[in-house]
């Protein structure tokens, strides 16, 4: 019986897929390659899995999710690495973002393993929050840049604790802006952050482009958490992966649905 997932696939989509996953592994590099492969074989190496995300295109509102990702957690020296490992629907391994935080959840570096997209890189921020370094390797060339920044930093990985961390003052009705990571831009954006409501045992958070211009391309990002256990139960917005579209890999708008592995985040 052939693979569910599969089914319906013509012999041109498979052949530009496969065309597709040629390009990006040249572009990623082999010891990207390997990392992925070594994170798939082994991934509690990341450490321990807090919840696992099912991701649905939000237009397509049945049917399997295109990707799943688990959202790990290790405790290091110098504070807890927060992982995000999405796989695509056959289980290979696309993708890997990696954020370091302190004990108080400030961003000291983030990393980005992204073989769909044929890039990898990192970024270092300074201990006061406020500078930034890149560094990209993009289509075989390799490209650095500065940036400083005045509002706290969060990336993927770190958003989550970084609401929690500041659950309070957010659903006191604060409103607080942050620079999100963009490693293939080398860049942050300005998001403005802050709780939505509070439904049936649910609460809301948006994250909105502070940008005007940025809000026409890029619609708010909603976090729902239950509010007695504080653990993730849905986010909806842009996501790292990409979505195949007749051949051709388009941004993502998402639908990512949680389920709870750990007791607690953090």
């Amino acid at each position: 019986m052939p693979s569910p997932y599969f089914r319906g696939i013509t012999i041109a989509a498979l052949v530009a897929w496969c065309l597709t996953a040629a390009a990006s592994h040249a572009q990623t590099g082999q010891p990207a390659i390997v990392k992925l492969e070594a994170l798939r074989l082994s991934p509690e190496s990341a450490g321990t899995l807090i919840y696992r995300g099912d991701t649905f295109a939000l237009h397509t509102p049945t049917g399997s999710p295109l990707y799943r990702y688990d959202g790990r957690v290790l405790s290091t020296p110098s504070g807890l690495i927060a992982s995000h490992l999405t796989s695509d629907q056959t289980g290979r391994m696309i993708i890997s973002e990696s954020t370091l935080v302190s004990p108080t959840y400030e961003v000291r570096r983030f990393e980005v393993v992204n073989q769909q997209a044929g890039f990898t890189g990192s970024v270092e921020i300074s201990k006061d929050g406020r500078h930034l370094e890149y560094e990209l390797k993009h289509n075989g060339a390799v490209s650095t840049a500065t940036e400083d920044v005045s509002d706290p930093v969060v990336s993927g990985p770190s958003l989550f604790g970084f609401i929690l961390k500041n659950w309070d003052p957010l659903t006191a009705g604060a409103t607080m802006p942050v620079r999100m990571l963009m490693l293939r831009d080398k860049t942050t954006y300005g998001f403005d952050l802050k709780f939505e409501k509070l439904v049936n045992g649910q609460a809301s958070f948006t994250v909105t482009p502070s940008n005007f211009l940025i809000r026409l391309a890029v619609a708010p990002l909603r976090v729902v958490f239950d509010a007695s256990t504080r653990s993730a139960v849905r986010y909806e917005g842009r996501v790292p992966p990409m979505e195949n579209v007749s051949g051709r890999l388009k941004d993502l708008d998402a639908r990512v649905v949680y389920t709870p592995v750990s007791s607690t985040y953090r």
